[in-house]
């Protein structure tokens, strides 16, 4: 009885912190490529100046900050609102060796607690707000 009441504890407390591990991948801001193209992406504002956000980004990546971080979040609040620039790089040499970063989302806003998803292939790119 003692051992089956121990497994029922251990398995409260796995539980537990499965929940709370998932609730701190909740607790930051990402920005998601869902592209064929390595992007770019820059925060605009709502971050400490020469500190925030500014990430390379590979396709099926993302990258993340918490929002309670105040270098990419100065307000610290969870829906305080902070804007990114976005861009993906270009190849001009079919060896894939040289290119340049071409605009893809200007000024795109979020919720410090949300999160960019940039989806789209063959140069066609768009950024959406997730959650």
């Amino acid at each position: 009885m003692k051992k089956k009441v121990n497994l029922v504890i251990a398995g409260l407390v796995l539980a537990g912190l499965a929940v709370f591990l998932a609730a701190e991948g909740a607790e930051a801001f990402c920005v998601e490529n869902h592209t064929d193209a390595k992007i770019s992406a820059s925060q605009k504002s709502g971050g400490k100046a020469f500190r925030e956000f500014k990430k390379n980004i590979e396709p099926g990546e993302r990258e993340c900050c918490s929002w309670e971080n105040k270098d990419c979040n100065k307000e610290g609040k969870k829906d305080s609102i902070i804007r990114f620039n976005i861009a993906y790089y270009e190849y001009t040499l079919r060896s894939g060796t040289g290119g340049y970063w071409i605009a893809a989302c200007t000024d795109f806003k979020i919720k410090a607690g949300g999160s960019i998803k940039v989806k789209g292939k063959d140069g066609k790119y768009r950024c959406e707000e997730g959650e």
